[in-house]
């Protein structure tokens, strides 16, 4: 009888001896980019009514001193999209409640949405606040559950002995 393969399964090792290698890496890549094409338009939906501000953004290049640029900062947040928080879903999807993967990653990110709206939070207040705690949520949310959806499809979260 042959063992079902399902989302999040016990690590097997591929013909080079690693669990998790450069296949995983691109899938949770791609996974993190196409949940950044759900998240940019919601951030943008934010901006356009005042709720995001797009110097918090170019922050981030600053962070790593870069200089206050928009676009560097861009790079830097879609970057982490795209390697960070796909690398930790992997990680932590397996103690994710939820019955799809979707699910998951909604759940995970919506966790994750709570370090953002601290971090990105630049002075709002009242209707502004409300506005951008709940579209920033919901851009979060969305990323996470087609993050979780495409990489759930492609590939194996590991399961390990703890």
């Amino acid at each position: 009888m042959s063992r079902r393969q399902t989302p999040m399964s016990r690590p097997e090792a591929d013909s080079q001896g690693q669990l998790l290698g450069i296949r995983q890496a691109a899938l949770g890549a791609a996974a993190g980019l196409a949940g950044m094409a759900v998240m940019l338009p919601l951030l943008g939906v934010a901006w356009l009514l005042g709720a995001f501000e797009l110097s918090a953004v170019a922050g981030l290049a600053s962070i790593v001193g870069l200089g206050e640029s928009f676009l560097l900062g861009a790079v830097i947040f879609v970057g982490g999209g795209m390697t960070t928080i796909p690398l930790l879903f992997a990680s932590l999807a397996v103690f994710m409640p939820g019955e799809s993967m979707g699910t998951k990653g909604a759940v995970f990110n919506a966790i994750v949405w709570t370090g953002f709206a601290v971090a990105f939070w630049s002075e709002q207040t009242g209707l502004t606040l409300a506005l951008y705690l709940l579209l920033t949520l919901a851009a979060h949310v969305g990323y996470g559950y087609v993050l979780g959806t495409v990489y759930g499809r492609y590939a194996t979260i590991p399961v390990y002995d703890v």
